[in-house]
């Protein structure tokens, strides 16, 4: 997975896990850096929201996201962790990735709890 895929795979796990077009309120918060120097490039990004659904279930939501990426001149890697709830089921994910000189790494962890109504948090 190149990195560019990466960054956009962690940054739309949180609103594509909650069907955007269902939210009739929400609360959110976002922060986003990006740097660049000789020695390397990192870019970041936070975001949290909260709320509730207008889709007849009367449920209350919230999830958080964090993701870092960064280039540098002994390698290339980033991650992200994302975690929620819709109110009747939890979720936390991340996934991480690193290569450079010494060879590349890769992980993952992830796990669900409560009640899953049609949501399937552990797909991706």
């Amino acid at each position: 997975m190149n990195v560019r895929r990466f960054a956009i795979a962690g940054l739309l796990a949180v609103p594509l896990s909650f069907g955007a077009a269902g939210i009739a309120s929400a609360d959110s918060y976002g922060s986003s850096t990006a740097s660049a120097g000789p020695y390397g490039a990192v870019i970041t990004s936070t975001g949290a929201v909260a709320g509730h659904d207008n889709d007849g279930r009367d449920h209350h939501y919230a999830a958080y996201y964090d993701s870092v990426l960064s280039a540098g001149p002994y390698g290339a890697g980033g991650g992200y962790i994302v975690s929620g709830t819709d109110g009747h089921s939890g979720f936390y994910a991340g996934k991480w990735a690193w290569a450079g000189p010494g060879g590349a790494h890769s992980g993952e962890v992830h796990a669900t709890a409560g009640h899953h109504h049609t949501h399937d948090w552990d797909d991706n």
